[in-house]
């Protein structure tokens, strides 16, 4: 058992499934869960696990962290830039820090603030859903999701015990620095959920809107299914990673471009080229 004591901060979507997934690989741990609610604190009391409380400890104050020698933020970006600091006078000598946000660089830079002694490792699972709350945890979650881990300086030990504990979790831990991490997540799930509420935004904004109900149907709800995800999380999101997210949107205005000249002009050799491209590329990802 790579860590004795974990203190989950956040017990939504991945909180929640992250304790459940600890809880049955680890079932002499000490979990301490931490939410601001106190409905998400009922509810997170009442979850079993074999027949045993799945959280040792719940709390609605920061100063529950004290004794854990592993501290997992899952909650909002700019929460967790809020959290670190106010969390820091309790953490104990040689804890680890993690996290789950979708944005790094902003995370990382907050963390550097965290006292001598205290091991902040930068993380990501590319897991989640557009469902939220711990109402819709469950185990296995994480099962062969890749972990971006983002290791600083002097963070080498502890990112190992980190990396095993996500191993175990059977999720694939990959090393990488934060600016590639957000360049590379703006353009695989940023922009496609920025994408997602503005087509929804078009659809089910426009005037005949009710007409429409009739004819939405799979490749709708498909494609727009991530737009049901959290405003307030992703408005986060977009702020922290704004530079790259920018960069992907000018990219998509000019395939757009290129889309709305075939089709004004009636170029249909070059519509069918530009569908043939992304059938293909699309192939190549399964």
């Amino acid at each position: 058992m790579p860590f004795n004591h974990t203190a989950i901060i956040g017990l939504g979507l991945l909180g929640g499934s992250l304790a459940l997934d600890l809880r049955k690989r680890f079932p002499a741990m000490t979990i301490t869960g931490i939410a601001r609610r106190a409905e998400t604190l009922g509810e997170a009391s009442a979850l079993r696990m074999d027949g045993a409380p799945v959280f040792t400890h719940l709390s609605r104050e920061l100063d529950a962290v004290r004794g854990a020698d592993l501290v997992v933020l899952c909650t909002p970006v700019q929460t967790i830039v809020a959290q670190l600091l106010e969390m820091a006078p309790h953490l104990a000598p040689g804890a680890v820090v993690t996290d789950v946000g979708s944005t790094k660089r902003v995370i990382m830079n907050a963390a550097t603030a965290l006292p001598t002694g205290i091991f902040f490792v930068g993380g990501h699972p590319m897991a989640g859903s557009d469902r939220k709350g711990l109402s819709h945890a469950r185990l296995g979650l994480y099962e062969g999701a890749t972990w971006a881990v983002c290791v600083p300086p002097g963070a080498e030990a502890a990112a190992e015990r980190l990396v095993e504990l996500i191993q175990t979790l059977g999720a694939i831990p990959l090393p990488i620095e934060a600016g590639f991490h957000d360049e590379l997540v703006a353009l695989s799930s940023h922009l496609p959920h920025v994408v997602a509420a503005a087509l929804a935004n078009v659809v089910l904004g426009h005037p005949r809107a009710d007409a429409l109900q009739p004819f939405i149907a799979g490749g709708f709800k498909d494609t727009t299914r991530i737009a049901a995800s959290s405003p307030a999380m992703w408005r986060d999101i977009c702020l922290a990673n704004r530079d790259y997210i920018l960069a992907a949107l000018d990219t998509l205005l000019q395939e757009l471009g290129a889309w709305r000249e075939a089709l004004a002009s009636r170029d249909a050799a070059h519509l069918e080229a530009l569908f043939t491209t992304a059938r293909e590329r699309r192939e190549r990802l399964n």
